[in-house]
């Protein structure tokens, strides 16, 4: 655009020839050459730069919300861990009494400690960030880290089979102790929660507990150990993606109201005002008729 405007401007107001000087008018044409030319490389210049910049800024951001969706999994492993500990204890305790000792607890305590006892949490995480970068060409040719592109999904890899795992075992136990509820004559046992305590299915589950207890913190531990190898292949440290993910996770707070579903809903309609029905009324209302006509005569 510099060259055509000065382009136009050498045809609109020509430079003028000194006759008397030598090369007066050619000097003035290379003058506007080599100034345009100028012009030209430091607006190349300076669009690389800031082109260069931006891309900078945009890998810097797909990396962070990546290793703070690592992070954010690492940290629901361990809520998890937490939650199932009191659920642990109470397993540990009813399976260390007899079938006689726990015959003699009130049914409704023993049937409450149970359900403490069996875990139903399932295990989720946030797939935003990895939909994003698994499936955006120009974010993996943007960060231009093969190794690193690797890494990261090597660990949502396991993320998904985590995710699989934890939930599979969870939805084996509820089962058991779903179809003891269905169908509880096909258990041994005088009351239902004898039954359930009594199902060698449902305390294998019990026992599980203590082992998944400790295997959600471990896989916390590797998922953190993993990320912190991503972090370094990128150079990014540690705080700054705890920083960062703190920040994601702020609940940030909302001034309206929480829509209730009773201020959705209205009372029942009226026979009378549904116009659609109206056919079918009168419909019936022969159909009555008739019937009753019948009726009379074979009276």
């Amino acid at each position: 655009m510099k060259v055509i405007e000065n382009m136009f401007k050498l045809i609109v107001r020509p430079p003028r020839i000194n006759l008397a000087g030598k090369g007066g008018f050619w000097r003035q044409i290379g003058m506007i050459i080599i100034g345009t030319s100028i012009s030209l490389v430091l607006t190349v210049t300076v669009t690389k730069l800031l082109d260069s910049h931006q891309r900078a800024k945009d890998r810097h951001l797909s990396a962070m919300m990546v290793l703070s969706n690592i992070e954010s999994f690492s940290r629901t492993l361990e809520e998890h861990a937490e939650i199932i500990a009191p659920q642990d204890s109470i397993a540990t305790w009813l399976l260390s009494k007899s079938f006689d000792e726990l015959e003699l607890m009130p049914e409704n305590e023993l049937r409450g400690l149970i359900e403490q006892a069996i875990p139903s949490l399932f295990l989720t995480y946030d797939k935003s960030a990895e939909n994003i970068f698994s499936n955006n060409i120009e974010t993996w040719k943007n960060m231009g880290n093969v190794h690193f592109i690797d890494q990261v999904g090597q660990c949502f890899s396991a993320m998904h089979s985590i995710e699989e795992y934890w939930n599979k075992r969870i939805t084996k136990i509820n089962e058991v102790v779903l179809d003891i509820n269905e169908n509880p004559s096909n258990y041994e046992g005088s009351t239902l929660p004898m039954k359930k305590i009594r199902s060698e299915k449902v305390r294998s589950g019990l026992k599980s507990i203590h082992y998944l207890r400790g295997w959600l913190s471990y896989t916390a531990a590797t998922m953190r150990y993993h990320n912190l190898n991503n972090m370094a292949s990128i150079n990014i440290t540690e705080q700054e993606v705890i920083d960062f993910t703190d920040y994601r996770e702020q609940e940030i707070e909302n001034p309206n109201k929480v829509p209730d579903i009773s201020d959705y809903q209205s009372a029942p309609l009226n026979p009378d005002s549904l116009t659609t029905m109206r056919s079918f009324n009168a419909r019936l209302e022969q159909l009555v008729r008739e019937n009753m006509g019948k009726s009379s005569q074979q009276e």
